[in-house]
């Protein structure tokens, strides 16, 4: 292409391919696998969920989508603690997997950036790579096994 509009500066002698080729899929780089690695599971769906949901409704914005994609972002329970004083249990709320380390805005950001550069399944098994609760965990496997099902039907209508 460049040989015959004239760019290509090494004329017939060139042995590039100068013609459009499919792109390498997109994944996190080594630093950005650690910050995602070091992350508590809840600190990671607040920032993958945003983007999954987005991506998610676009292929499939059906009520059963979003009722999963919800279910992923449901908070933890922390498993029912010893009794306190008069036999009453603690309030339930959202328990983080350990400690949060607090990243920095231009972390997040660079992280955000690279996550939305992602395919549908690679986000929804970046969330899986951490530890969840049951409940989400059935969810984040649902919502992968019914967006499989909804793309399979679309390429079957197609």
């Amino acid at each position: 292409v460049y040989f015959t509009n004239g760019l290509c500066q090494a004329s017939s002698q060139c042995d590039f391919c100068h013609l459009p080729h499919p792109k390498r899929a997109a994944h996190l780089d080594k630093r950005h696998r650690d910050l995602m690695k070091a992350m508590p599971y809840d600190q990671r769906v607040r920032i993958v969920l945003p983007i999954l949901c987005q991506k998610a409704l676009q292929l499939d914005s059906s009520p059963e989508t979003s009722r999963l994609l919800d279910a992923i972002g449901e908070p933890r329970v922390p498993p029912p603690s010893n009794a306190g004083p008069g036999g009453l249990q603690e309030p339930s709320f959202m328990a983080p997997m350990g400690p949060a380390e607090p990243i920095s805005r231009k972390s997040e950001h660079m992280l955000t950036s690279a996550l939305r550069c992602l395919s549908l399944r690679s986000l929804i098994v970046s969330l899986n790579r951490a530890p969840a609760g049951k409940r989400q965990q059935k969810a984040i496997d649902d919502l992968l096994h019914h967006l499989r099902l909804q793309s399979r039907r679309l390429e079957t209508l197609a």
